[in-house]
């Protein structure tokens, strides 16, 4: 039986953001490589599928620091580079946004496409939200849903 002190830390552990550590305190890094889900398109049956347009969308969250956005890829669903989405480093200011559009009639990167993004800092910066929109974009109902990103390298200070 858990007491309630493991209990409360428990809990804490499960609604703190995933960069805060026990203190509330956040990590600050001076750059990552984040990894987006994108799907070009989704089967509800067997012969049937619908086509999506991706866009990614990369904030800024920290209000003190300017981060800039090294290299953004796009990827089939085996793995390979499809292109290059970025011609030349991208500075985010403070709270800024950009996003970057896969349209609908693009399905060369198939069902499991991913972004891979790179981003640097000059200063110990909080990690941005990187994440994927995927709509039908065919003005009636059809599917919408986001796809958060997941760090997989970090630079630390």
């Amino acid at each position: 039986m858990l007491t309630r002190r493991a209990l409360s830390g428990l809990l804490l552990c499960l609604f703190l953001p995933l960069s805060a550590k026990a203190d509330g305190s956040l990590d600050k890094v001076l750059g990552e490589t984040i990894y987006v889900p994108a799907y070009s398109r989704i089967f509800s049956h067997p012969s049937r599928s619908d086509l999506l347009a991706a866009t990614l969308a990369v904030h800024n969250v920290d209000p003190a620091t300017t981060i800039t956005l090294t290299r953004i890829d796009y990827h089939a669903e085996d793995g390979s580079v499809l292109r290059a989405l970025l011609d030349a480093p991208l500075t985010l200011e403070p709270l800024q946004s950009r996003t970057v559009l896969v349209p609908i009639n693009d399905t060369t990167g198939g069902v499991g496409a991913n972004f891979l993004l790179k981003w640097s800092s000059g200063a110990p910066a909080l990690s941005p939200i990187a994440e994927a929109i995927m709509t039908s974009g065919s003005g009636g109902p059809g599917p919408s849903f986001t796809s958060r990103g997941r760090v997989i390298e970090q630079r630390v200070p």
